[in-house]
Order: structure tokens, then sequence, then C-alpha cells
């Protein structure tokens, strides 16, 4: 049961990903992530940090860079793309 529930929130951080690429121009400024992404990532990162933390490095480096590019790759290892 808990490890459904960790697969589950692992897949809502998937689709919070998801969300703020497809709404780039809200949640990035110049290639960065604005304060409004940022609260998002910090959202994405308690769900990741609580469910899935095999995947915290990346956003730590997500966090740190704040680029689009670090934010793609986080979404692309969240999904099970690249590791």
């Amino acid at each position: 049961m808990d490890q459904e529930k960790n697969q589950r929130k692992c897949v809502e951080a998937l689709h919070l990903t998801r969300r703020i690429i497809e709404n780039r121009e809200y949640y990035f400024s110049n290639g960065y992530l604005n304060s409004e992404g940022m609260k998002a990532l910090k959202i994405i990162s308690r769900l990741i940090m609580d469910h899935c933390p095999e995947y915290m490095v990346y956003v730590k480096k997500t966090r740190k860079m704040k680029s689009y590019e670090s934010f793609l790759k986080l979404m692309d290892v969240i999904n099970g793309e690249e590791s």
C-alpha cells in the first residue's frame, strides 16, 4: 500500500513538472526559474523528498542552477528517461 502511495506521489511530481514546462512563460524568466517557478519546485521537492528520495540529487541541482535545461533534466529523470 505504501509503495503504491509513493508511486502515485512520484507521478504527481512528474505531472507538476510537465505543467511547469507547458507554462514556461509563467514559471521562467530569461531561461531561469522565477519566484513562481521556485515555489512550484519547492512543492515538487517535498513530494520527491517524502516519496521518491532517489531523485533528490537532481532536485538539488535544479534548485542550484535554476535553469530551464536543469529543470528538463529533472523531468526526464522523474519520467525514467535518464538516470
